[in-house]
């Protein structure tokens, strides 16, 4: 009777740990609850002005898209405490980010809206002010790839805009097609752009070639006797 009574006591009591068990397991197992994430995320290049048209995406679904302002808002859903890693894709004219951006989802206080996150574009390419003093060389065509980019004027100045990329060599020509008396004849003006926009300052000097002295010719005197 005593060991019945003791096999009784063993098995009610596995019962019970295997129950608890049970229970635990299938709390653990529930799914954690899924909520909404405002985020916010501003686009801007290495001169802090912003970049519009900053595509963001979670894998193949694209989020949104940044404005005028460079800023992006949209919503991401998960759990708390989730990280994701949104693929940031700038525009033609920059570079992306190699990495993809991690945003952590997280309920933020003190009357927060949405998390504010940061993407830099790098400027693929820059703005460059040529300036051009030409001695003697007035009104003369200045040719980039053997089109006409600017002028010099009656002091033989000029200022001309140029996009290019960074390390780029410029090659400026001055034409004197149109005078054959300057020298040397169309000059090409060479530099290397940096990684910025820049003001760049070239300078040629050009002489005149005289005209050869008109020859006298002597008539003979004529003589009468």
């Amino acid at each position: 009777m005593t060991l019945l009574v003791h096999r009784f006591t063993c098995v009610l009591f596995a019962s019970l740990c295997l129950c608890g068990c049970l229970s635990e397991t299938e709390e653990s197992a529930a799914p954690v609850p899924s909520s909404d994430f405002p985020i916010s995320i501003v686009a801007r290049n290495e001169g802090k002005s912003p970049v519009a048209d900053v595509e963001i995406s979670l894998g193949k679904q694209l989020l949104g898209k940044s404005d005028a302002t460079g800023n992006a808002h949209f919503t991401l859903h998960g759990a708390e405490g989730d990280t994701l890693a949104l693929n940031v894709k700038c525009p033609v004219a920059y570079a992306s980010p190699e990495r993809p951006l991690p945003v952590g989802l997280r309920h933020l206080g003190n009357g927060s809206t949405a998390a504010r996150f940061e993407v830099e574009c790098f400027s693929l390419v820059h703005s460059v002010v040529v300036g051009v003093r030409a001695e003697n060389g007035a009104r003369l065509p200045i040719l980039r790839l053997k089109s006409v980019v600017g002028q010099t004027d009656d002091q033989g100045v000029a200022h001309v805009l140029l996009q290019a990329s960074a390390n780029e060599q410029i090659a400026l020509t001055l034409d004197t097609s149109r005078n054959a008396n300057l020298l040397p004849q169309s000059p090409t003006l060479d530099f290397v752009t940096r990684d910025s926009d820049e003001l760049v300052l070239v300078s040629q000097k050009f002489t005149v070639k005289q005209a050869p002295p008109r020859r006298v010719v002597s008539r003979p005197i004529p003589t009468h006797l």
